[in-house]
């Protein structure tokens, strides 16, 4: 079983290495590939929904006033969310309504 599985593994890794055509990659497509996205650019991507107003907040998709102020409110009782996810728990926020949005917010 043991050989099996390291077959399966070594083959995966082989194929992960080929590289398209059988060319191969320069210098620069190598450092290109093997850096990953700067955490400075992501931020300004997204609504911190531990820090922006209620008028910030409106400004995404499905989140009116009403749902924004709910936003604030429940970060002021509760302190700031761990996750994107957990605002779902604010009244009237849906899972349906958080998936239309998870691009465009993260918390820090």
């Amino acid at each position: 079983m043991r050989l099996f599985t390291l077959l399966i593994l070594g083959a995966g890794l082989l194929v992960s290495s080929c590289t398209k055509g059988g060319e191969s990659r320069t210098g620069n497509q190598q450092q290109a590939a093997q850096t990953p996205q700067s955490p400075a650019s992501t931020e300004h991507q997204c609504i911190d929904l531990n820090k922006a107003t209620a008028e910030e907040l409106t400004r995404l998709p499905g989140v009116g006033e009403v749902i924004a102020r709910r936003i604030v409110d429940y970060r002021t009782q509760h302190g700031p969310l761990r996750r994107a996810q957990e605002i779902i728990i604010v009244e009237g926020f849906s899972e349906r309504k958080f998936r239309a949005i998870a691009e465009l917010v993260c918390v820090e």
